[in-house]
């Protein structure tokens, strides 16, 4: 015991403990824009300008037209712990301010050379006040405009080994203009002026509506596929405004979106699943909406003194704001883009610019005849290896208009479908099928209007056309009794499965009924299938439900079926669809449409990627150079 008192060091004050304090606050140049746009935002500012060298790494300075601070206060300001915001702890229950600690200018103080200019409305004449390393050095009065100028130089100049571990350039700029765009989106009232280098990164002009904001900074394809979004509560306070976007827009992170609350910037996993979980069934597997949204609620219900940098909060009520974010979003998603989704599906050709082509000279053919021949080709994989036939096309031609009758004109055109067109330094081309099915029956081609009468055609897609009437017809059958939901088989059979697999059907026997799969124990880990759904044909096949009911216990093992219903009716839904590959008749593709025009989102399929894709004849033109 002596030993380790003898040893033990005495406890003293840290030495520069401001420098190490500031580091929780002041991380890289990007915290202290960040410090700074939100007391020009405090400061009730209009107008905000960022001015950068070296990313942050030398200059940062930040002017605006704010109410400015009072000459006996402005030394103090860099004081730590000093604010004019809150007084006491009681005021973090209600904050109606972006700063609060009083840590922000004392942080960046520590740690930069500090030349701070500012004057309030009352007074002609302004305060200049020079700080080096927290110790104010210089103050002295000044002409200058209402508002604040500070320039903070020489980041981390004070302390190496901090500076040292700064990233490059372009790492750093960055973060820098990610927080600048995220206040832009915010305060979209306020005009944000950021250069780096003397070099303008971004202009968003005041009193713009947040979708002329979301172009300026995302650019047009963003802008024109969101929707804006106002909801607000009478009994108490609850609104939510902003942007939701189109799933065409999702990306594979949730990056380029943005949440707030009481505009202040922050990140919330609840949030953005509550978001994700209202674009359930029209966003694809693995992609994130696109939002930017604030939310405005009750300052009291929330903490945001959880983080240093005040980017994560905490909820009062997490299950409360889960679920009426939800809610909101689902209703608004259902109104924009389901209900609304012809809108949507019309496809941009990008025509190829007369400037950067590049075209190769092109040797011109010698005279000669058009040729035919079987669409096996010598280009790509090599297949079965067939006679190639060589017809004279306009022998072919001459043939069918002279002498075949009506009734056989029909196979007589489909033979001439059947064959390309070959010739030299021409693309080998053939004509489509009469059914509109193209050759990899994948696809379909169509021809009609958009929602806006103009002329185009269509694409779509068999299978996932196919996928979401299924899965409608399975939720419908699932969520009413009275609709029929199942068919006998004309011979039952048996089926044998694992321990795990019996252990799932009895425990959800009466779901899966529900979907129109009755079983019927008949002993061990045996049981009888006596009826499928109506989608599935009466003669199935044992190993196709065996497999069904494998995946099924994979889904939905480790969670209650009620939160996996969605992805096994999907999951079934998919599994007696048409295929890719499937070639259709005439009758099948037109039950196809008129099955999948009666659905209630007839343009996504069960896992949200598109059934049908809209080119105008007015994109081709373009394409073709036919107008301007």
């Amino acid at each position: 015991m002596a030993k380790s008192l003898m040893n033990r060091k005495e406890i003293k004050k840290i030495k520069d403990s401001e420098k190490i304090a500031a580091g929780e606050v002041i991380e890289r140049p990007a915290n202290v824009v960040k410090e700074l746009i939100e007391n020009s935002i405090d400061a009730e500012a209009t107008e905000i300008r960022i001015n950068l060298k070296k990313a942050g790494k030398q200059v940062i300075q930040v002017i605006d037209n704010g109410i400015g601070i009072p000459p006996d206060e402005i030394s103090y300001a860099f004081n730590r712990h000093t604010s004019s915001k809150i007084q006491t702890i009681d005021d973090l229950n209600n904050l109606t301010t972006l700063g609060f600690r009083g840590e922000a200018l004392a942080s960046i103080a520590a740690v930069s050379r500090i030349e701070i200019v500012s004057r309030i409305p009352e007074n002609k004449r302004g305060v200049k006040v020079v700080i080096e390393g927290g110790i104010v050095k210089e103050t002295m009065e000044v002409s200058c405009p209402t508002g604040t100028n500070i320039i903070v130089k020489h980041l981390f100049y004070n302390i190496p080994a901090r500076q040292k571990f700064l990233r490059t350039d372009a790492t750093e700029l960055g973060h820098i203009t990610d927080i600048i765009q995220r206040y832009a989106l915010a305060y979209p009232e306020k005009h944000f002026l950021y250069n780096h280098n003397e070099l303008a990164m971004l202009n968003c002009p005041k009193e713009n509506d947040l979708q002329t904001t979301a172009f300026h900074i995302y650019g047009k394809n963003i802008a024109r596929n969101t929707e804006e979004i106002s909801y607000s509560e009478q009994d108490y306070l609850f609104k939510v405004e902003g942007l939701i976007g189109h799933p065409k827009i999702a990306k594979k992170t949730n990056y380029n979106s943005s949440l707030f609350i009481n505009k202040r910037y922050i990140k919330s996993n609840l949030l953005f699943r509550a978001i994700k979980e209202a674009y359930k069934g029209i966003l694809m597997i693995n992609r994130n909406p696109f939002c930017i949204l604030n939310i405005e609620v009750d300052a009291s219900i929330i903490d945001f003194n959880v983080h240093p940098k005040k980017l994560h909060i905490r909820f009062e009520d997490e299950e409360f704001v889960y679920n009426k974010l939800y809610n909101i979003i689902r209703g608004s998603i259902e109104e924009k883009f389901i209900h609304k989704e012809a809108k949507y599906i019309s496809t941009e050709l990008e025509p190829s610019s007369d400037s950067t082509d590049i075209v190769k000279p092109v040797l011109k053919p010698k005279r000669g005849k058009n040729k035919l021949e079987n669409p096996e080709t010598k280009i790509g994989p090599k297949k079965t290896a067939e006679k190639t036939e060589i017809i004279d096309l306009n022998t072919v031609q001459l043939d069918l208009e002279d002498t075949v009758s009506d009734t056989n004109r029909y196979s007589s055109e489909t033979y001439i479908r059947d064959k390309f067109i070959v010739q030299k330094n021409f693309p080998k081309i053939k004509l489509i099928s009469p059914t509109g099915q193209l050759s990899n029956k994948i696809y379909i081609i169509l021809e009609g209007l958009n929602e806006n009468e103009e002329q185009g055609f269509f694409i779509l897609d068999q299978h996932a056309a196919s996928e979401r009437i299924n899965k409608e017809k399975l939720l419908n059958v699932y969520e009413n009794e009275s609709v029929r939901t199942k068919q006998k088989l004309i011979s039952p059979f048996k089926i044998e499965l694992s321990p795990s697999e019996k252990a799932f059907i009895r425990q959800h026997k009466e779901e899966i009924n529900k979907l129109g799969l009755e079983f019927e124990h008949f002993g061990g880990n045996t049981f009888v299938l006596r009826s499928v759904p109506t989608i599935f044909n009466k003669m199935i096949d044992p190993e196709i439900i065996n497999e069904i009911i494998a995946d099924l216990t994979e889904i939905g093992s480790e969670k209650s079926f009620s939160s996996v219903k969605e992805e096994i009716i999907n999951y079934l839904s998919c599994h007696k669809s048409v295929r890719g590959g499937d070639k259709l008749s005439l009758k099948e593709i037109r039950t196809l449409l008129l099955e999948l025009s009666n659905c209630e989102d007839p343009y996504h399929c069960a896992h949200g990627r598109p059934t049908l894709k809209f080119f105008s004849y007015r994109e081709l033109d373009k394409l073709f150079k036919r107008t301007g």
